[in-house]
């Protein structure tokens, strides 16, 4: 199993976004956040979160959605103490998005708008869904899914990590893998520059992690605008 990460501030002052991993024996863990800019002390809140799934994970690694489920579960909790210890960090929050794998399974969680991408074949079988405005408009058929980008609904979310009262991130079904399966996980500030297609067609002609990423920044600083959002993003190949 191979894997690369970049995370850059991008066109903003700082960087909330925040990338994390950990491994123990043949089982990885690979999480991406992207603190909410509109609120106070969003960096702390990608950090402490990204790196309290990796430390669960590290104290008891295994592959399943319960599991998945209690690391997200321990992060969200530090992150609510912090917040009451601190009343500058009251309303700090995060997105996450998260993926433990062996290389043979994966499973998957998501909770805002950072996505997984699930690429099999140089296709993409599966996409979590965004906990946003604008994915509800999508779902209902007001805009199309590639108008969620420029959604002006987009960054208001319907539901992210603040706090263990309303917690309820998605978790996927433990997914059988084969080789060269790929994941992509990234912030907003990343899928909203590069689309579907350019993700499916830099995967078919990269044979590694670091070729495929480099080809999707290419595509990114060539739509990217001025004071564009922090990105960030992991791709592992299995």
């Amino acid at each position: 199993m191979r894997a690369v990460s970049i995370t850059n501030r991008g066109g903003r002052k700082n960087n909330e976004d925040s990338v994390s991993y950990a491994n123990v024996g043949n089982l990885w863990c690979f999480v991406v956040c992207d603190g909410l800019g509109g609120q106070c002390c969003g960096e702390v809140a990608s950090q402490l979160v990204a790196e309290e799934v990796c430390n669960s994970f590290k104290q008891n690694p295994k592959l399943s959605a319960d599991s998945l489920y209690s690391y997200l579960e321990s992060a969200v909790k530090l992150l609510g103490i912090e917040r009451e210890r601190d009343e500058n960090k009251f309303n700090m929050s995060t997105t996450i998005v998260a993926l433990v794998t062996n290389g043979k399974e994966a499973v998957w969680a998501s909770c805002g708008d950072s996505r997984l991408y699930y690429i099999s074949n140089s296709e993409i079988i599966r996409i979590t869904d965004d906990h946003s405005v604008a994915f509800s408009e999508f779902q209902r058929g007001m805009i199309t899914y590639d108008e969620i980008r420029k959604s002006p609904n987009q960054n208001r979310l319907l539901k992210c990590m603040n706090s263990i009262e309303y917690f309820d991130p998605d978790i996927s079904d433990v997914q059988k893998l084969k080789s060269n399966d790929s994941f992509l996980l990234c912030s907003d500030g990343f899928w909203e520059f590069v689309n579907e297609s350019d993700i499916e067609s830099t995967r078919k002609k990269s044979v590694s992690p670091k070729q495929w990423l480099q080809s999707m920044l290419e595509i990114l600083h060539k739509n990217e605008i001025e004071r564009n959002d922090n990105y960030s993003a992991v791709v592992v190949i299995v």
